[in-house]
């Protein structure tokens, strides 16, 4: 499975999508938070920008997705069913992550409650 990379999608481009897109450093700092994300979390997007994605931001059940993004070796792409425990709500949703050149992440994440 080729890896999804939307760097070329601008900001504006990315708010337009209808699931949340986040990408995610080398560090687990959160780069690009697109509004469906921002609707999801109920966490404005330029609060997760610059935050430890994994700490600050995905909630503090988030240490086996952690753990899945890690375990992507460059180029690689998985989709897998999580439950985000955050911190004012808990919701189940099908996550693609990909890592690109360069280490960076990105998740597009589609709950499975609209």
């Amino acid at each position: 499975m080729e890896p999804l990379c939307l760097d070329d999608l601008d900001d504006a481009a990315l708010d337009q999508l209808p699931f949340g897109v986040i990408r995610i450093g080398p560090g687990g700092t959160v780069e690009r938070f697109n509004r469906a994300e921002a609707e999801r979390t109920g966490i404005q997007q330029w609060r997760a920008i610059g935050r430890d994605y994994f700490r600050d931001v995905a909630g503090p059940a988030a240490g086996d997705l952690a753990a899945r993004v890690e375990a992507l070796a460059p180029g690689d792409r998985a989709v897998v069913f999580h439950t985000f425990r955050g911190f004012r709500h808990t919701d189940d949703a099908v996550v693609d992550m990909s890592r690109c050149e360069a280490g960076r992440v990105y998740l597009c994440i589609r709950s499975t409650f609209s």
